[in-house]
């Protein structure tokens, strides 16, 4: 008989990180995970429905009862809880890494294998670096100039991300830079809950409360308040339902200016502009030290390094129907002077200078351009991992390949060594 020494504590952990045994546990939950996702998104949208089953700050997520019965719409009504998808694919690569890589027998027999294993991690973390670094925004263009759309331009605004901006003005012009505040700082602020934001380069400072999702401005001519809502002049924001689409929502809240002699300002409201109205609202005025300020509520803009020009925007539909057959554009790509045509249309993006434009609507003009489409937009992506997954499905699918051929060589090396054994 013969008695070996029994495993240390790390040693026992590592082999049930990199055990054959948590990679199927997690392949399996990540499974549920996606499918639970993709019924959800019927009911919530896709944008919430990701944040909810993928975002690193959902350790745990509770499904909606509506995956089994539609009579549980609009309750609060949860299955059973699942690990968060985005700890479940940290611990996959994890897993990967110390299984599929550093604990694997290192040969010509494997090396099919572990190139597969490179591919699939470089897949995860793909995924890892687009929910950290993406940013996602809408260029809207029109082929004539107007008052609300332009018809060239150089930034995007975001999809879904605020900010409250602050700019002095002068002779209603802009002055200076552009103070932001972003939405990571007031969206926890529902209810009676307040924050102050310091504003070290302006004359004031700003507290910032009562946050609301889908905010709707509401006189109190018109309806009274259901509950005891912060009313300015005459006016409140007032919830609106729940959008699908979370591009549509219209955040609002309220604020206030605190002046540095420490008196405290009335409120105001603040609220992005309704979706396809593209007309900003007007600004709040603030006056301080003798100076101009604005105060807005809008979605982030971030800055494209080239400017997009739109040139012709075509659509049609399929007979008989409202369903768009295609979407396409003619755009000028304009940077340093030069100037580039290209074409757009639906899974034909234009790929340049680390940005991704992809057409993603449509809208007509009136009867004076013919009821045809002037108006074209394009999601921008900003994404530096975006052809990761392509380039991991090459190495994926090549490291398969070299494993099989291996394979079927060694197989075939031993019919022939086998029959000439027996001719012999």
């Amino acid at each position: 008989m013969s008695s070996s020494a029994p495993k240390s504590i790390p040693a026992r952990i590592f082999d049930v990180l990199s055990g054959f045994g948590l990679a199927t546990a997690l392949l399996l939950i990540l499974m549920v995970l996606t499918w639970l996702a993709t019924l959800e998104q019927g009911h919530h949208g896709l944008h919430a429905t990701l944040q909810k089953y993928f975002d690193h700050r959902s350790w745990v997520v509770f499904p909606d009862a509506v995956l089994l019965s539609d009579k549980f719409a609009g309750e609060d009504k949860r299955l059973p809880p699942l690990p968060g998808g985005f700890w479940v694919c940290a611990l996959l690569v994890l897993n990967l890494t110390l299984g599929g890589v550093i604990r694997m027998r290192k040969g010509v027999r494997t090396i099919g294998v572990l190139i597969a294993h490179f591919g699939i991690i470089l897949m995860i973390v793909a995924g890892g670096v687009a929910h950290f670094k993406e940013e996602r925004g809408l260029m809207m263009l029109s082929e004539v100039e107007n008052p609300i759309l332009p018809t060239t331009s150089d930034y995007a605004q975001s999809l879904t991300d605020t900010s409250v901006e602050v700019i002095e003005v002068k002779d209603a012009k802009p002055v200076g830079a552009v103070n932001f505040i972003k939405d990571a700082y007031y969206t926890d602020l529902d209810g009676d809950k307040s924050r102050t934001i310091r504003l070290p380069k302006l004359p004031f400072d700003l507290e910032l409360k009562g946050y609301i999702q889908n905010a709707k401005p509401m006189s109190v001519d018109k309806m009274a308040p259901e509950h005891p809502e912060q009313i300015v002049d005459g006016w409140f924001l007032t919830p609106g339902g729940k959008n699908k689409d979370t591009e549509r929502d219209t955040p609002g809240l309220y604020a206030r200016v605190l002046s540095r002699d420490g008196k405290q300002g009335d409120w105001f409201l603040l609220s992005v502009p309704e979706p396809d109205t593209f007309k900003p609202r007007l600004p709040f005025t603030v006056h301080a030290d003798g100076r101009d300020f604005a105060v807005r509520m809008e979605k982030q803009v971030w800055p494209v390094p080239f400017k997009v020009r739109l040139l012709d925007a075509r659509t049609k539909n399929y007979p008989n129907t409202t369903k768009p057959q295609f979407f396409e554009s003619d755009i000028m790509r304009i940077e340093d002077g030069r100037e580039s045509k290209v074409f757009i249309e639906m899974n034909q993006p234009m790929r340049y200078g680390g940005m991704t434009l992809y057409q993603h609507t449509m809208m007509n003009g009136g009867p004076s351009q013919g009821g045809s489409a002037t108006v074209s937009g394009f999601e921008v992506v900003k994404n530096p991992s975006d052809q990761w997954p392509k380039i991991s499905i090459y190495i994926a699918g090549f490291g398969l390949c070299l494993h099989f051929l291996l394979k079927l060589w060694n197989f075939l090396a031993r019919g022939k060594g086998a029959s000439a054994s027996k001719a012999s």
